[in-house]
């Protein structure tokens, strides 16, 4: 059995065998990969994401997508992960998984170490033409602040992204510095601006399977509560212009501001079921 790392040089050998949304962070900053190769093919597979790498809190691994086809290759899997998340200091590993992950990875991370329960997830998805039709996006007027993102200079953007980094806000994005612009969807993306500077800031991924994320949702002023509404409105009249009706926006109740996004979007919104446990590094 081999264990190779993954990289942006060799991911797209394993097309096929790696869920295309999880595939794409692979060359990200703080993204790790590994897959268990049986004369060449893969039978095992597992995606992480080290968190708080640019803060003084512990650093915690976050698992994202594991797949294994029998517990032998799961096994050599997670002794090279172990060595991994030593080197990256790392005193806790997450995971959060899709409830249709199939049993036999829930039986692995058990046997493995980890406490594993079924829940409702934090990840919520609407089509745009049901949130066009939400009152709160009726009654939001366009003010002359909130611009597109591919309007702004990039300096500007870069000072933009500094400022949020600097004051916490880097939604799920813990790697928002390293993200180049294009990463993000700049005709559907919008910002706030005030006396020059940005103030506000909702930025959106769109991924491979056609999802719009909301990567980053944030506001630097007393007037949080309605900037956020009218960037998001702004936003998604724009990605109308260029999406099909049916096409679904993604949020991640992480934080307060997403889940009071989430609670006015979907006020009878259920997140996506998923498997999620944790364990102890030493």
């Amino acid at each position: 059995m081999d264990i190779v790392n993954l990289d942006e040089y060799n991911i797209d050998e394993y097309n096929g065998y790696i869920t295309p949304d999880v595939a794409e962070n692979i060359g990200r900053t703080f993204f790790r990969g590994i897959l268990a190769l049986d004369e060449g093919k893969p039978v095992a597979g597992m995606i992480w994401e080290i968190r708080n790498m640019m803060g003084d809190a512990e650093n915690i691994s976050r698992i994202i997508w594991l797949k294994a086809d029998s517990e032998d290759a799961a096994e050599d899997l997670f002794e090279r992960y172990r060595e991994s998340v030593i080197t990256d200091d790392v005193v806790r590993s997450d995971f959060s998984l899709p409830a249709k992950t199939d049993s036999r990875e829930t039986e692995i991370l058990k046997k493995e170490g980890f406490d594993v329960k079924f829940m409702e997830g934090d990840l919520i998805k609407v089509r745009l033409s049901e949130i066009m039709k939400l009152p709160f996006i009726k009654k939001v007027k366009f003010e002359d602040n909130i611009r597109p993102l591919k309007t702004i200079t990039q300096r500007g953007f870069n000072a933009g992204i500094k400022e949020f980094m600097n004051r916490g806000l880097y939604g799920i994005c813990e790697d928002l510095p390293y993200l180049s612009r294009s990463y993000f969807e700049n005709d559907v993306s919008c910002y706030s601006e005030r006396d020059g500077q940005v103030n506000g800031l909702l930025l959106f991924h769109r991924n491979p399977s056609g999802g719009l994320v909301v990567a980053v949702m944030g506001a630097i002023s007393s007037d949080y509560g309605r900037i956020i509404p009218q960037m998001m409105k702004q936003s998604v009249t724009n990605a109308c212009d260029i999406y099909e009706p049916e096409t679904e926006v993604w949020i991640d109740r992480h934080n307060y501001a997403s889940l009071a996004l989430a609670e006015k979007l979907f006020p009878r919104g259920f997140g996506t079921p998923v498997y999620i446990g944790s364990r102890r590094e030493s």
